[in-house]
């Protein structure tokens, strides 16, 4: 159980770029702690412009709009990941596995996508700024400004975790974003839109011990949602694999009588 003054680091990123190699831009954080009376902001929202080092490119400055020249004024990527790593018990991200290599926090963490995911998995987006306004969390709000960047969304973020943690343990919200996402519906292929219920056994088969997905990190999710549809079936009796394919042997009407009149032909 989660003692009192536990501390829960939400942090957000913006980077140089999607895929490696990448470095920060800038950093957010807004710190939530559980007191007597519950969980609530401690501080925040926090930021620091990063010095990377390398040039950002074209489709991360449109998210962000920080500039080379804006970034090269901020601290290097090792000073602002030790400004955030002392102290907190837990760091939170919002998209735990873009962000948690380069924050290299060693903290348990903890996913709100993913969590949000189990939670609410009907939700038309998970996205932060989605999330914010399906689950009614205010109106708009100086602190979310502007978008896509790391100060105001870390305090985005850290509505929704106190959403989440209404129903989810912490040790909970850890062991849920470890994992891959269990997903509602298949989201390619011949058999796009269906629910994961509903799929055929063969084809939830295939993708668990066929196919290529499974060396795919892509498809980590996909897989795993394959493979809990499998184990549920196995322990439903009216949901059990289907029996294979036997030939049965044609059965002819046999006339009784049908050796004499071979016989009379002689």
């Amino acid at each position: 159980m989660t003692a009192p003054l536990t501390l829960i680091r939400v942090v957000d990123t913006e980077t140089t770029g999607l895929t490696d190699p990448k470095e920060l831009v800038e950093i957010g954080w807004t710190d939530v702690r559980l007191f007597p009376t519950g969980w609530a902001i401690e501080s925040g929202p926090h930021a620091r412009l990063v010095n990377p080092g390398m040039p950002i490119t074209p489709g991360a400055r449109a998210a962000h709009h920080i500039t080379d020249e804006e970034a090269a004024t901020g601290m290097s990527p090792d000073y602002a990941r030790a400004l955030i790593s002392p102290g907190p018990d837990y760091i939170c991200c919002h998209q735990l596995a873009f962000d948690e290599p380069l924050l290299k926090a060693g903290k348990p963490g903890i996913c709100t996508f993913k969590c949000a995911k189990e939670v609410y998995p009907d939700l038309e987006s998970h996205k932060n700024g989605a999330l914010w306004y399906a689950l009614g969390l205010g109106g708009g709000a100086k602190q979310m400004e502007p978008v896509h960047r790391a100060g105001p969304d870390s305090w985005t973020t850290a509505h929704i975790l106190l959403d989440l943690l209404r129903v989810l343990p912490v040790e909970t919200m850890v062991e849920i974003s470890a994992n891959p996402i269990r997903l509602l519906k298949m989201a390619f292929g011949k058999h796009a839109g269906m629910s994961f219920t509903e799929l055929p056994w063969d084809y939830l088969d295939w993708i668990v011990n066929k196919s290529n997905m499974r060396n795919e990190p892509e498809h980590e999710d996909v897989v795993h949602t394959a493979r809990l549809e499998l184990v549920r079936r196995a322990d439903s009796p009216a949901e059990t694999r289907p029996p294979a394919k036997t030939t049965q042997p044609e059965i002819f009407d046999q006339d009784p009588d049908a050796w004499r009149r071979e016989m009379e032909r002689f």
